[in-house]
């Protein structure tokens, strides 16, 4: 079973709207990524969304195996890069006890705040796929559909048909540029 046949038969995963992030393109992240994975076993994936936050995504990896698909914007342009290039130094999957981040790991940058987070990754590779988000509900409300907003480009998600829920999103098919699978400890606390 490929990375991508796993992501989508996962019963719970991970969603993300990418675009490009501190002055470098989708494409020369996921490579930078990548060769993380390649060196050092795992990479951290800056994020910032109320509806990932490290417990509710270590929640959802205690399920079973879990994936971040990573989708294109529902129009050309539609999301807002970050310009922000802090440098995490440290990460806590608690919030409590901190950790240096790894040596040779590539930068983890963004906007470090109070809100700063990083998906773990131990696998990833670039896709040209298609999915459908009516297939999906939110993690924290099943029987509603994901919402992708600003602020909130990333979010929790289970198998759950929604096509008939009136608050569907109207933009249902999006590309799939990239899929990851999640590693212990899942998510985490970055500054």
């Amino acid at each position: 079973m490929t990375l991508l046949e796993a992501a989508l038969t996962s019963p719970l995963c991970v969603l993300s709207v990418i675009g490009d992030h501190a002055g470098e393109s989708v494409c020369a992240i996921f490579k930078r990524k990548i060769a993380d994975i390649e060196r050092k076993g795992l990479t951290f994936w800056f994020i910032r969304s109320p509806k990932t936050l490290p417990v509710r995504v270590q929640e959802i990896c205690r399920h079973s195996r879990t994936y971040t698909l990573f989708v294109e914007p529902a129009t050309k342009g539609g999301t807002r890069p970050t310009v922000v290039e802090d440098v995490a130094r440290e990460y806590s999957k608690d919030g409590v006890l901190w950790h240096r981040l790894p040596k040779d790991l590539s930068p983890v940058t963004g906007k470090l705040n109070k809100c700063a987070t990083a998906l773990v990754f131990d696998m990833m590779t670039t896709i040209n796929g298609t999915l459908d988000l009516w297939d999906y509900g939110d993690f924290s409300d099943i029987h509603k559909p994901i919402r992708f907003m600003l602020g909130s480009s990333t979010v929790c998600a289970v198998r759950n048909e929604t096509k008939l829920h009136p608050e569907k999103m109207k933009s249902r098919y999006r590309g799939i540029v990239a899929v990851a699978r999640l590693a212990n400890p899942y998510c985490v606390w970055l500054r």
